[in-house]
């Protein structure tokens, strides 16, 4: 007999398979430089120094584009982009890192294809990288001081409904009109600073120049430089630090009035499904997909994404705020981009809006990584058809994460809608409807969806297997990040120092021949899901049936022509003057959705 709910879910999904909405995420990398003791200080290179040296072992690689917004973004042939994740006044500064975004897919299978691709795009341009430095890069998601960064997760949802979504597009117009004043306002600030950073820019000429030799080997020579390097960008880049974080501060109280109804906006208005359905599988899902981390006081947690969220929905960049849902890409849209991208904010009244997730692991295990977006694609299927009734709900606090991803021993219990729960039996209430829902599905309807399930039991059953038995860990080598991390620690003995501990714990991530992960590889490769010969098709070019395919093909065609294209993540733009035209990646009538998000004044988006 035919379920009855076929035909409402088919209606919900507008006709199409399970897990395959599109989806995206992006990486950030962090560099570091081996052996730096037979380094001196002011001889260690710059981040920005870095970053373009990256950017140009990777031109060496694949065509790329430059961005529309940001003239430091690089856009690839491969329907991804580089972006340099570094504030202006860090930039003479040792560190930095780069963010990665892979192109916009709609199979989790694809994405894991794609990110593996970028993961060896990133390591190969550090091994070949022009500079007399041996330059590491890092998959992960925090450092030795405790700095927190990684990865985040971007999904195509409906952003309301009904009276909801009356009231998101009332606000949404109400903040277009703030947009537009603040942009006004900003005028004589971005003319002061661009008179006083010309002004500098003239008197540092006869100042003793401060740049370390490997920032100089690396910087371009002025001979090189594009025909525009005294345009307003490259003025503002000489200006002094001070005079950049002034402007900085005044800019922050201009959009202040902005910020608060757009918080208001994230807060109350935005995903409120999504929000409360999805919150206790996003905080017990560390316990699958964490990577876990030895923190200063010789504890070992399950995430240190999770230990550093502090709220649950914000717009996660403007003050310093870690939430599990990110809405730094609607900050960047109505605050840091210019007029040019005025008319791109007609977009933010679409019903499909991209939900970014902050809570998100950097994953080197390709089980965990292809779960947690197969099964986080999945459960909004079952949120978008209104088949909720099974899911656990929590609190709005941030507190039942903390507990939960303490406690490696997985026996912490927090309270639910379902009583209480440690993370396992949360995962397992998700789980069960999960596979009811796609059991009642139509088997022609049920794309991905089969792969997901599976894959999302085997990560189950290997982690329990360990809560049954802590002596239980073969099972999970190699396949479950923090579990993997734990063991290889370990191995070190009872008697290891700290520091001993913490070189395993930051070497695991390092994507070279030398990461302590890759070395376990070796002897266990079938822990791969993705083959060599997939991960280097992705690296060239993007899924055929992604809207990075149009953007992939521009770059090709284009990269090396007189009047190359500048690239944004729903558009490109071509030619100069009267001939300049607008060429769109996507139809009007599809999904929009995450977009990669940026931290710094640039206009980007992982989907649209």
């Amino acid at each position: 007999m035919s379920d009855p709910n076929h035909h409402h879910r088919r209606r919900e999904l507008g006709g199409q398979p399970l897990v395959s909405r599109l989806i995206g995420m992006e990486t950030e990398y962090a560099t570091l430089v081996a052996n730096p003791e037979h380094i001196e200080s002011d001889e260690l290179p710059t981040s920005q120094s870095i970053y373009q040296a990256i950017c140009e072992a990777i031109r060496r690689d694949q065509p790329t584009g430059e961005g529309l917004y940001d003239k430091e973004q690089m856009f690839l042939a491969s329907g991804g982009a580089v972006t340099f994740e570094s504030h202006p006044t860090l930039h003479s500064l040792p560190g930095g890192l780069i963010e990665i975004a892979t192109p916009e897919v709609h199979s989790p299978d694809e994405l894991l294809a794609c990110q593996r691709s970028i993961d060896a795009l990133i390591a190969d341009a550090a091994a070949t990288i022009v500079m007399d430095v041996d330059l590491r890069v890092l998959k992960n998601s925090s450092d030795a001081f405790g700095h927190v960064y990684g990865c985040q997760e971007n999904y195509d949802c409906i952003v309301a409904s009904g009276a909801w979504l009356v009231l998101y597009r009332f606000l949404v117009a109400l903040l277009w009109c703030f947009q537009i004043a603040s942009l006004l306002l900003s005028l004589p600030v971005l003319a002061s600073l661009f008179l006083l950073g010309l002004i500098y820019r003239k008197l540092r000429r006869f100042l003793p120049s401060r740049r370390s030799p490997a920032a100089d080997q690396s910087a371009p020579d002025a001979s090189s430089r594009s025909p525009d390097a005294s345009s307003q960008s490259n003025v503002l880049e000489t200006a002094p630090a001070w005079l950049i974080g002034t402007v900085v501060g005044l800019f922050r109280i201009i959009h202040f009035p902005t910020v608060l109804l757009l918080k208001f906006l994230v807060k109350r208005i935005a995903f409120r499904k999504q929000r409360k359905y999805l919150t206790a599988f996003l905080y017990s899902r560390v316990a699958l997909c964490g990577t876990g981390v030895l923190g200063h006081d010789g504890c070992f947690t399950l995430s240190a994404k999770a230990m550093a969220i502090d709220k649950l929905s914000d717009l996660g960049g403007f003050r310093g705020e870690r939430p599990v849902f990110v809405f730094g890409h609607w900050l960047t849209q109505f605050c840091a981009k210019s007029f040019h991208s005025l008319s791109s904010t007609a977009s933010m009244f679409h019903r499909r809006q991209r939900l970014q997730i902050g809570l998100s692991d950097s994953n080197l295990a390709e089980l965990p990584e292809y779960v947690k977006v197969g099964a986080t694609s999945l459960l909004l299927d079952m949120i978008d058809s209104g088949d909720t009734d099974a899911f656990p709900c929590m609190s709005r606090r941030v507190d039942p994460l903390h507990c939960l991803a303490s406690d490696w021993n997985l026996v912490t219990r927090t309270t639910t809608s379902h009583g209480e729960l440690s993370a396992l039996e949360i995962q397992k209430k998700y789980l069960a409807a999960a596979q009811a829902f796609v059991e009642q599905t139509d088997p022609g309807q049920r794309g991905e969806a089969t792969l997901v399930l599976q894959r999302w039991q085997q990560l189950y059953d290997s982690v329990l297997a360990f809560r049954r038995d802590a002596n239980a860990m073969e099972q999970s080598i190699g396949q479950v990040d923090w579990l993997t991390k734990k063991w290889l620690i370990q191995q070190l003995g009872t008697q290891a120092d700290w520091s001993a501990k913490k070189k395993i714990d930051l070497r695991y991530h390092e994507l070279s021949r030398e990461g302590y992960f890759f070395k376990l590889l070796q002897y266990k490769p079938e822990r791969r899901l993705i083959s060599a010969a997939r991960i280097d098709r992705r690296r060239r070019s993007p899924p055929p049936d992604s809207p990075a395919a149009r953007r992939g093909w521009l770059i090709r065609e284009f990269a090396s022509s007189d009047q190359a294209p500048q690239f944004d993540w729903s558009h490109a733009m071509i030619g100069v003057g009267q001939s300049r035209k607008r060429i769109e990646f996507i139809q009007q009538n599809q999904a929009s959705t995450g977009r990669p998000s940026q931290s710094k004044q640039r206009g980007v988006d992982d989907r649209e």
